[in-house]
């Protein structure tokens, strides 16, 4: 219909809202307020005893109204768990579900199914199926799915199952319209995964690692500590690839790339200051390295010589013990780990217990804080974590990043190829990122850096911190073992031990007679040099040294190395003699293997670290420091003319055999 442009203005004016007037839904907002606090009003006054004259005289609210609002609305339960109270108060809030009652017809419009999913599984044709179908929704309890099926999945389940029923046979609900249901099932699949909010979380949406987020409060009840009160540890697998550079057979060298590594550390709670670490060259870690992780935070620190730069520590760097003396073999009360079992196992236990005095914290204990694989039970070693992998190796071009969509596309085990990242360079970059961090301002701390927070700290308590005996500690990593003097008069064999796949013997336990049968403690002190053990009786008295048999008593290794040979020999990897040296045999099969078909074997790598350890006692130096020195001499033996031939120094494994 045309209507003039004077009209529609004039109608337009006429339908305007004034400054000074609030719009429609205004008003009905302002309606429902006042009906409310009448309702209040008259709920309270009915309470207090008042009769009814008096309630419809202040709120315009019959008593018996006032009845039905208390007990039909306001002592209702609340899905919550709760009851409505003041809430069931409020105009248009619907207290009960509703449920269909009249019979379900569709208009042509598809109109007129209100209700109708409710009312299928009250009728008799579907009888069971809201059970069967809340059980496809929420899975079975005992196989806890581990994450939840895709909505397509269960409405066409849910389909198949009506189709069964005679559903569809009958032209009935949901195959008398359009979209056959598909909004009404899935509103009804959101309300039930509500409805179970700890199996939501934990088999369908987030996992069990939702499920422990949950349980982990806010950290406004965890306690204030003192210093060296608590200790975390853990450990954290480099996200890096690297190299070693074995010796060719045609010359020179070829670089290996080998397993992603793991580093254990010490966090002082109270400070957030590093107190140790220890570089884990095996796939897994295990109870020794936690145990040097302990004996680093124990023993005097000192800056390594570093290759790639020769201002790569901070002003102010290192850990606790190189900052000032009264922090060396300082001990703490509790040591906080994870489930893990080389955290937990009785050797690291009897060790913190009888050297630094301290009580392993597991993750059953009361007060504890800790979970296995949950970041947010020891929230300190996880941001130091965090630091390490943003602020360190997640910048280099062999970073694997922390899953697999973090590599940037490029090829990890390619790029340290390319670039000969060695295993020495990631230990040197390792060294250097720990020490620093304790020598960064943090904003957790009032951006003071960790170790000016310890001497803060330990300023003010004013109390000496208990330390641990040196000697102790230089032991704790050992491992003894009471073994069977056996041999003698009456076998013809030389009186030895068995322990740990090799025989040890002297020549003063031909001697002694008196010990054939005996148990007797022998020890290795150092576990870097399996060749020498200790014996002692059970009463603790010290007898003597005795050194391996062939072909284990020329160079120094571990009982991790010997453990892993044994294990290539019964494979027939291996082929060992009593002429032969089982590490130099190692060496030459992890060398000599094909590039390509497996990375180098962790033993080799302990190996390396071994050798080169003794080579640096025997001349003094570092490998570095000697690196420096030689290439001068390199320089200089090039532009003079060439003289007479010097003897040349000895490999590293040669010194190594020879002290």
């Amino acid at each position: 219909m045309f209507i003039p442009i004077a009209a529609r203005d004039k109608r337009c004016r006429s339908t305007s809202i004034s400054p000074g007037r609030r719009p429609s839904n205004s008003a009905g907002r302002n309606t429902q307020r006042v009906t409310f606090l009448a309702r209040v009003s008259a709920v309270r006054l009915y309470l207090n005893g008042a009769d009814g004259k008096h309630i419809r005289e202040k709120a315009g609210i019959s008593r018996g109204q006032v009845y039905r609002l208390l007990t039909e609305r306001c002592l209702a339960p609340h899905p919550d768990g709760r009851i409505y109270g003041w809430r069931g108060l409020l105009p248009y809030q619907r207290i009960h579900p509703y449920t269909r009652t009249a019979p379900l017809v569709v208009n042509p419009w598809g109109g007129g199914a209100a209700g109708a999913l409710q009312a299928l599984f009250q009728s008799a044709a579907g009888q069971g199926l809201e059970a069967e179908f809340r059980q496809q929704i929420l899975g079975s309890r005992k196989t806890l799915e581990s994450s939840r099926r895709p909505r397509a999945v269960l409405y066409r389940w849910f389909l198949t199952a009506l189709r069964e029923r005679g559903f569809e046979q009958r032209g009935e609900w949901p195959f008398n319209v359009t979209k056959q249901g598909y909004k009404a099932i899935c509103h009804y699949m959101d309300a039930v995964i509500a409805t179970a909010p700890l199996r939501t979380r934990s088999a369908l949406l987030g996992g069990p690692e939702a499920e422990r987020k949950t349980r982990t409060g806010d950290g406004t009840r965890r306690p204030a500590l003192r210093l060296f009160e608590r200790v975390e540890c853990d450990a954290h697998k480099l996200d890096a690839r690297m190299v070693v550079l074995v010796p060719s057979p045609h010359g020179g060298y070829e670089p290996r790339v080998i397993h992603r590594l793991w580093v254990v550390v010490l966090i002082e709670v109270a400070s957030r200051a590093i107190l140790g670490y220890s570089l884990s060259l095996r796939r897994e870690c295990s109870a020794e390295d936690v145990l040097r992780a302990v004996r680093c935070a124990l023993t005097p620190w000192a800056p390594r010589d570093i290759l790639f730069s020769d201002k790569a520590y901070a002003k102010g760097a290192g850990l606790p013990s190189y900052r000032s003396p009264r922090f060396v073999g300082a001990c703490w009360q509790e040591f906080s780990v994870d489930g893990a079992l080389a955290n937990i196992c009785q050797r690291v236990e009897v060790a913190l217990r009888d050297i630094v005095g301290a009580r392993l914290v597991k993750p059953q204990d009361p007060g504890s804080f800790s979970c296995r694989r949950s970041k947010d039970d020891r929230p300190y070693i996880e941001a130091f974590f965090r630091c390490l992998a943003a602020g360190g190796f997640h910048r280099l071009a062999t970073t694997t990043g922390s899953s697999p969509d973090q590599k940037r596309g490029t090829d990890p085990e390619q790029k340290a190829k390319d670039t000969h990242f060695q295993l020495e360079y990631a230990q040197e970059l390792l060294d250097t990122l720990i020490a620093n961090y304790n020598a960064t301002p943090h904003s957790g701390l009032g951006y003071r850096t960790p170790l000016d927070q310890l001497e803060l700290l330990a300023d003010q308590e004013d109390v000496p911190l208990p330390t641990v005996d040196p000697i102790a500690v230089s032991k704790m990593v050992g491992v003894r073992k009471l073994c069977t003097l056996l041999g003698g008069n009456d076998t013809g064999r030389r009186p030895h031990f068995h322990f740990a796949n090799a025989r040890y013997s002297a020549e003063w336990l031909c001697l002694r007679g008196d010990l054939l049968g005996k148990k007797l403690w022998l020890a290795i002190e150092n576990e870097d040099d399996a060749r020498f053990a200790t014996v002692s009786t059970q009463a603790g008295h010290f007898l003597g040294v005795v050194r391996a048999a062939p072909p284990w008593h020329r160079t120094p290794h571990s009982l991790y190395i010997r453990q892993a040979i044994r294990g290539l020999e019964q494979r027939r990897l291996l082929f060992l003699s009593r002429e032969c040296d089982a590490v130099e045999a190692l060496l030459q099969y992890a060398e000599s293997s094909p590039d390509g078909r497996l990375p180098p074997h962790p033993a080799y790598l302990e190996a390396r670290r071994i050798l080169q350890q003794y080579a640096e006692l025997v001349e003094g130096e570092s490998m570095v420091a000697l690196a420096r020195q030689a290439l001068p001499s390199e320089a200089a033996a090039k532009a003079e003319p060439a003289g007479p031939a010097t003897p040349r120094c000895l490999p590293p494994m040669r010194k190594a055999q020879l002290w």
